[in-house]
């Protein structure tokens, strides 16, 4: 059987594969699942911590962090820090260099993901656009609006440009020796396509490693409101048809690298039963058993930041719909990660409405699945503004609405993969542009469920379970991730030499994206400059005066008293030596002296 290396961004993850992953270690799969980030926001720890207890071929730990990525480096470096005086030379220091390299790689891959956001396709994806600019240090985002805004041609160059630029980032030594560590078959990212992921890093390495790898789209938005696949694995494991699209037009993956297996999280929802009858769920809930309820199903904070205020004109809407008939209960569920606000929310005299789960229920509970699914399957119909859940409600049978709201344009029109949901040949939402619109359809989908049901059928086939509706996906996933694990190692493909050669110039782009990552505005990064010169001229005499009154007139003593003792010591020693030079002159002289007197006498 094969080793497979599972990296996910956080535990979150866990929850699209858990099943698949259980699957995959009844195969007799080694399975070490690594985390790049901890996550508790919802409780994910603890789902990666019951995913490692349930069968021991499953291992779940850190992947390797940046500070020891830069560990490594520094420990490999070939170079080390130069001091002059004390001070440490940053163009040269190893710790400053890997940073720099960093913050280089970093910038590079969010422009990239920016950059797609500047495309005719992603036109109405202002929110999505907003996000990507927001990563971004202030100074790139207007220069790269203005070469957008040259055409098809200079946006082509410009990402052709960006992708020589990140492949000279320098490989991560740490991630290849954690890779090493592990020696895998085959190595399984999610999801891999994050504002600015560094897990591009993991393809990297694979490839030098000579290790198979493929990127398994982990939900139905994913290759749509993130960020590009900057560097493309060796296969990418997508839902359906739909996926396996966007991944050639949007991201240019080749048609024959993806394989299609089907949404492997939903099977549970099709073989799920109720954990209690409808009269028990109704009374647990706080909603009459004699009456039908509409499910409102929450959507996340950047679908929906401000819902409440929605829903009560929503529910005010219904009610006035429905004054000629006897009203339907109506059961809101918010979403896990958004809950809070709806705390807010007030109902008025409007009755037979709840809340619940209650806000602040843990969501890695036992039952809070089942709960969901028994919220679903007692439903006569869901609404929701854009939410997976209403992918759960159409695989439970229930009909699907939406409301086209201003407030929402952002995560509805302004979202490619809303589309999915709300396609009039194979979508399963039944979508309304004004509240009376959508409460006339609701109702009439509560009375009338079966074309919606129908809807619901053909998005199944098409959207959910490719290969059949009544086959399960989990073996199906199984199969195609234990073939690509049997495939033959592919060979190692080192980096190319004009790429080794190019990243020692490289070094400046790299110093100045760091700069420029403080994220200030780009007129202090001119004058910074100017004023740092000027200031640090006008300090000069008072360095000099520092220097003066510190120890340096101690230095100039001390040499001034050497020069007087080099002096008077060399002048002691001519003197003796003159002295003894003079008396055999003396002597000669008085010798001459008396010669020349007695030659005169």
């Amino acid at each position: 059987m094969s080793r497979m290396l599972f990296v996910m961004l956080h535990p979150g993850f866990v929850r699209y594969y858990d099943d698949a992953l259980q699957a995959l270690a009844a195969a007799g799969h080694q399975i070490h699942v690594a985390f790049e980030v901890s996550r508790t926001k919802l409780g994910e720890d603890v789902t990666a911590q019951r995913l490692a207890s349930i069968s021991a071929r499953i291992t779940c730990g850190p992947a390797p962090t940046r500070a020891e990525s830069v560990r490594t480096f520094l420990a490999r470096s070939d170079r080390t820090a130069i001091r002059s005086g004390g001070a440490v030379r940053r163009w040269r220091d190893p710790e400053a260099r890997a940073a720099a390299w960093e913050s280089f790689g970093t910038t590079v891959r969010l422009a990239l993901d920016y950059i797609r956001y500047l495309e005719p396709a992603f036109a109405q994806a202002s929110a999505l656009r907003a996000r990507a600019e927001k990563r971004l240090p202030r100074v790139y985002p207007p220069l790269l609006r203005g070469v957008a805004r040259l055409g098809s041609v200079a946006r082509a160059g410009l990402t052709r440009m960006l992708h020589g630029l990140e492949s000279l980032v320098p490989p991560n030594t740490a991630i290849d020796d954690f890779i090493r560590e592990h020696r895998p078959h085959l190595l399984l990212v999610t999801p891999l396509v994050e504002l600015g992921s560094q897990q591009v890093d993991y393809v990297k390495s694979a490839r030098r490693l000579g290790v198979r790898s493929a990127l398994c789209v982990a939900s139905w938005d994913n290759l749509t409101s993130k960020g590009l696949i900057r560097v493309t694995p060796d296969h990418v494991v997508v839902w359906n048809e739909s996926q396996k699209l966007e991944a050639a037009t949007l991201h240019g993956v080749r048609p024959e690298q993806v394989v299609v297996t089907g949404a492997q999280l939903f099977d549970r929802w099709f073989d799920a039963k109720p954990s209690r009858t409808r009269e028990e769920f109704c009374r647990l809930v706080g909603l009459d058993p004699a009456r039908r309820f509409v499910l409102y199903v929450g959507s996340s904070m950047f679908i929906a930041p401000d819902e409440v205020p929605f829903v009560e004109r929503w529910l005010a809407a219904l009610r006035r719909a429905e004054a000629a008939r006897t009203p339907v209960s109506v059961l809101f569920r918010p979403h896990p990660a958004n809950a809070e606000q709806w705390r807010a929310l007030d109902v008025g005299p409007a009755t037979d409405t709840a809340l619940w789960p209650p806000i602040g229920t843990d969501p890695t509970a036992a039952e809070f699945r089942s709960d969901f699914f028994d919220s679903l399957y007692y439903s006569a119909a869901v609404v929701g503004i854009n939410t997976s859940a209403q992918i759960e409600a159409a695989i439970v049978g229930r009909p699907v609405l939406t409301i086209h709201a201003p407030e929402f344009a952002h995560a509805q029109e302004g979202t490619l993969h809303f589309r999915h949901l709300v396609r009039a040949d194979a979508g399963c939402v039944i979508e309304a542009r004004t509240l009376e619109e959508h409460t006339a359809q609701l109702l009439a989908a509560i009375d009338d469920p079966s074309s919606a049901v129908e809807r619901n059928q053909q998005f199944i086939a098409s959207f959910i379970r490719p290969r059949g509706v009544d086959a399960p996906v989990v073996p199906a996933f199984v199969e195609a991730i234990g073939d690509l694990a049997a495939h033959a190692p592919p060979q190692a493909r080192p980096e190319r030499t004009w790429v080794r050669a190019a990243r020692t110039p490289a070094v400046a782009l790299a110093w100045l994206a760091h700069v420029i990552a403080d994220d200030r505005p780009l007129w202090i990064l001119v004058v910074r400059p100017v004023i740092t010169t000027a200031v640090w001229t006008a300090s000069v005499p008072f360095r000099v005066a520092d220097v003066w009154h510190g120890a340096g007139h101690l230095r100039v003593k001390r040499m001034t008293r050497a020069v007087h003792r080099a002096w008077f010591e060399s002048g002691q020693v001519i003197r003796r030596r003159v002295r003894r030079a003079r008396k055999p002159i003396a002597a000669f002289v008085r010798s001459a002296a008396r010669r020349l007197a007695r030659k005169d006498a």
